[in-house]
């Protein structure tokens, strides 16, 4: 598995192939994981010493190959610089890694590792498989990043192309990326569906609304009597969290006793923090990325979650956010200000509230509906979403799916 995001659960971010890989590995496969050595929450070496290109390591028997990119701090072309850098050395180094693969599965947070992938899976006779994590460059286009036509756009597109062409199945994550892919010339029966998901056993089944109906709260990771609303993953355009800090602005008037908590890091953390500094916003705390294998234990403090997303078409079908299914995994009622699927999977299953994206009116009365409930009412909606994700997108059950792929 190609995939330069791709983490060991002792730093943060998604552990979507480490946990697959230790499933595999349980069911008689040999598994090998390449990923990038600079952290995306973190944006610094995490294992390579100075002039060091890889290095390998066993966890739970799954190898990882951390690999070499170029570090960057902001969305600018030092970060396509770090893709660049990553699929060039991966290529590298796949030389020098014993024993040849029969699958080789490039994921594609972007285009040029899953580019990689596919030109080892060429040079050593393996399958190859695409697994599509985001639509690029069709969300660059809708943000307004890139524009079509443009010869940045023209490019991506080829890249696309020879991608779709070139893979004997397309994994995606997110269901409205099937339609998608068909009308770009994917035929169906090449399609996977396998979404994000979570290991539910380490989820605690706490539930919501474990305090009092006073707000008291349990011990854990916030030491306040507010009632806590948190968001973890990443602090970047995409994910909106201007409107939180809008909808704090209007709780800090109405009602003082709900707090967001923001965890993690990204190129829009410093303006966020500077903006919620000048608001003088006593209600929203930020905090530095923690380890996936704390996020169970972070969530089980919290009393709800909040999930934000740009109002972008591409969102409204073409995502699977891990965080999702961690908060639902947790028994934490989410409040999702995110188009499209993930709304009506959250509506539909009484796992939360649904609000329209960049509103931070309907964010923050959403917010006061959950701190109306009791304590009994936040469980049932939490526990709601927990039943979900064990029907649904439980690791257990996904790596069934991949396993039948493969």
């Amino acid at each position: 598995m190609i995939n330069q995001y791709a983490i060991t659960p002792d730093l943060p971010g998604g552990t979507r192939h480490f946990d697959f890989g230790c499933e595999l590995v349980k069911r008689g496969y040999e598994v090998c994981i390449f990923a990038s050595d600079i952290n995306l929450a973190l944006r610094k070496h995490m294992r390579l010493k100075p002039g060091e290109l890889w290095q390998e390591e066993e966890n739970e028997g799954v190898r990882f190959i951390w690999v070499r990119a170029a570090l960057y701090e902001k969305n600018d072309w030092r970060r396509a610089w770090n893709m660049l850098s990553f699929s060039w050395n991966v290529t590298r180094v796949a030389r020098q890694v014993r024993n040849k693969p029969d699958v080789i599965i490039g994921s594609s947070p972007h285009p040029f590792a899953a580019l990689a992938a596919r030109r080892l899976a060429r040079r050593s006779g393996s399958r190859f498989l695409l697994e599509l994590r985001d639509l690029w460059p069709q969300a660059l286009i809708d943000m307004g990043g890139i524009s079509e036509p443009g010869p940045t756009a023209s490019i991506l597109r080829a890249i696309e192309k020879q991608l779709y062409r070139d893979a004997h199945r397309v994994i995606v994550l997110a269901r409205g990326s099937r339609d998608y892919l068909v009308v770009r010339g994917v035929a169906p029966e090449r399609i996977v569906y396998i979404p994000n998901g979570v290991h539910l056993g380490k989820f605690a089944d706490g539930g919501a609304g474990e305090g009092d109906a006073d707000h008291t709260k349990r011990p854990g990771e916030f030491g306040s009597g507010c009632f806590t609303i948190v968001y973890t993953g990443a602090h970047g355009p995409a994910n909106s969290l201007e409107t939180i800090l809008r909808a704090a602005t209007i709780l800090s008037a109405t009602n003082k006793s709900i707090q967001f908590v923001l965890v993690g890091d990204g190129p829009s953390k410093n303006s966020l923090i500077r903006q919620s500094q000048k608001l003088g916003l006593a209600n929203v705390i930020f905090m530095d990325p923690i380890p996936k294998e704390r996020i169970p234990g972070f969530l089980a403090s919290a009393d709800a979650a909040v999930i934000t997303l740009a109002a972008v078409d591409t969102y409204s079908y073409g995502i699977s956010p891990n965080k999702l299914f961690d908060y639902m995994a947790a028994g934490k009622p989410v409040i999702c200000a995110v188009p499209g699927d993930m709304a009506n999977l959250v509506e539909a299953n009484g796992a939360g509230i649904s609000v329209k994206p960049e509103d931070p009116e309907a964010l923050a009365e959403a917010a006061e509906k959950l701190f109306a409930m009791s304590a009994d009412d936040r469980r049932t909606v939490g526990q709601s979403g927990r039943t979900l994700v064990a029907r649904e997108f439980s690791r257990q059950v996904l790596i069934d799916r991949l396993i039948g792929m493969l």
